[in-house]
């Protein structure tokens, strides 16, 4: 998934997600919860 989608999904910035990857921030609160249920689940459980 492209970061920009994924940006999309999250409801945050493409910047925040660029940062994410790079390790210059990490995500937090429901970014999270989100990012952990579409490892366990796939992109389709939150869309």
């Amino acid at each position: 998934m492209s970061q920009a989608v994924l940006a999309s999904v999250l409801n945050t910035s493409l910047s925040t997600v660029r940062k994410w990857e790079v390790g210059d921030k990490k995500p937090s609160g429901p970014s999270v919860k989100l990012l952990n249920l579409i490892e366990r689940k796939g992109l389709e459980a939150v869309l």
